[in-house]
């Protein structure tokens, strides 16, 4: 039973802590893998724009540059050695400016480079004889543009030598007639620096992507490579979709790098027509439902409510089965023989039910009841006890003469005898009741009983407690007693009132 009880409540607190548990997490990493999905778009729109914005900035100071006196003077040297000169030392200083953090926050440019109105390099920063004479057009098709129209144009350049993906801001160098003289080209490396940059502004991973790879990122690693061979793996249709212009973005879509999952974004990199350019933005799944993991706080609490459960369980079936097994030990003993025992338990639950299992023991032994303990439970047997064996009940054997006396059955069998019948019915109750009760008593003291406990309520209470039961049993209108002395025993012999 103490099993039953233990395993009922650990049932329970196991089923209910496992459903809160299933709850709590799913609507948590629910709400959380909704928020950074909606979010992620807006997020891609917010670098496009801050890229945008930093482009526009970008041009703004390549353009004030490109107007400096010193740089309009490279193309006023009289010989080509001037010139070259004249250019690189500009070429330095506009690197110089720009590396001016309070300039660009993006501190030094990767290359400074300017050409004459061809599109061919007369310096470089840096290095003085490095790309001397190479014609860019072919290479960054805007700066055509810009020696066309004389607009300041942005663009991504591949630059062979360094192999490197430059964001680019081109402005035309103008003499004082306004003739276009040349143009002044300012090169940032798309660098994992700036995908990392970027990547703290937004609160998200970035990356950015070419034609055959991913060229720089924010991941590093393990996660790096598996982003890339997501790109041009399984997701590569919409890659090679995104970098040809074919779609501006692409769908949201899920994937696991370095046994984490991520959500991403794929977009076409604004103000970038030499080269195509993807970004990427992506939200880290795991990190992001990280908190749903303090459902995890119900698990440990269903484990802790569990052992609690186990412990109370076993006190408290100790604590009713204890007192239960030692009643059933009691009630044993006196099925064995011991009749004058008594049940006792100190539980205030089950005193109620010992005390009436001990009245019911008093009542088959015939023992006269103590007074009740304080808490009005125990009843004990007295150590003389009124064991009122003639209070026991006998078949009936009715008489064949009417005229036979009381004395002439045996023992306590009942009586059935019209006269005396007629007789004992006739009388008052009172006087029966006050008459019996003296015959009984005296009887008793005539054979040297003690008769001290024999109450006359308790005697009359027994002695109508069994006319009640024989009234019943015959069929009859009442029954009476007469006290008759046989072999020295006193008894109670019923008489059958028809």
């Amino acid at each position: 039973m103490r099993l039953k009880i233990i395993a009922g409540n650990l049932a329970v607190v196991v089923l209910l802590g496992l459903i809160a548990y299933i709850t709590v997490r799913n609507g948590l990493r629910s709400e959380l893998a909704q928020k950074i999905d909606s979010s992620l778009e807006n997020e891609q729109v917010l670098l496009d724009r801050s890229f945008q914005l930093a482009a526009l900035t970008f041009m703004e100071n390549t353009t004030e540059r490109a107007g400096s006196a010193q740089v309009r003077d490279v193309f006023a040297g009289l010989d080509q050695n001037v010139r070259r000169t004249r250019a690189y030392e500009a070429a330095e200083d506009v690197f110089n400016w720009f590396a001016n953090l309070a300039r660009d926050r993006r501190k030094a440019p990767d290359i400074v480079v300017i050409v004459d109105e061809t599109g061919t390099t007369l310096a470089r920063n840096g290095a003085r004889n490095v790309m001397y004479g190479k014609n860019l057009l072919s290479s960054l098709p805007a700066l055509k543009q810009v020696l066309r129209s004389g607009s300041t144009e942005h663009d991504v350049w591949l630059e062979e030598n360094e192999n490197k993906v430059l964001q680019t801001a081109i402005a035309p160098i103008r003499g004082s007639s306004g003739l276009i003289l040349g143009a002044l080209i300012v090169g940032y490396d798309l660098s994992n620096g700036v995908a990392k940059s970027e990547a703290q502004v937004l609160g998200r991973d970035v990356a950015f992507v070419i034609k055959d790879r991913v060229y720089s990122s924010s991941l590093e690693g393990e996660a790096a490579r598996d982003l890339m061979s997501f790109l041009f793996g399984s997701n590569k249709t919409s890659t090679e979709g995104i970098l040809s212009g074919s779609a501006e973005r692409s769908q949201l879509w899920l994937s696991t790098f370095a046994r984490e999952q991520y959500i991403g974004i794929t977009a076409r990199l604004p103000m970038s027509r030499s080269l195509s350019v993807a970004y990427v933005v992506l939200g880290n799944r795991t990190v992001q439902m990280a908190p749903a993991s303090r459902a995890n706080v119900i698990i440990y609490m269903l484990v802790l409510g569990s052992i609690l459960v186990i412990v109370y369980g076993f006190i408290i079936g100790t604590t009713f089965l204890r007192p239960i097994e030692m009643i059933e030990e009691g009630v044993l003993a006196v099925i064995n023989g011991r009749t004058d025992l008594r049940l006792e338990t100190g539980s205030p639950e089950l005193g109620g039910l010992a005390y009436r299992i001990n009245q019911l023991l008093n009542v088959f032994t015939g023992t006269e009841e103590e007074t009740e303990d304080a808490n009005g439970r125990v009843s004990l047997p007295p150590g003389n006890g009124w064991k009122e064996a003639e209070f026991a009940d006998s078949p009936v054997k009715p008489s064949s003469n009417s005229d036979s006396s009381p004395t002439s059955a045996s023992g306590d069998e009942p009586i059935e005898d019209a006269e005396l019948a007629s007789k004992l019915d006739s009388e008052d109750e009172h006087a029966y009741r006050a008459r019996i009760y003296s015959e009984y008593f005296q009887a008793k003291q005539a054979l040297g009983e003690n008769v001290s406990n024999i109450t006359n309520e308790r005697f009359h209470q027994r002695l109508a407690g069994r006319a009640d039961a024989l009234t019943k049993r015959y069929g009859c209108k009442r029954v009476r007693f007469v006290v008759q002395t046989q072999n020295n025993q006193v008894t109670l012999r019923p008489v059958i009132i028809r």
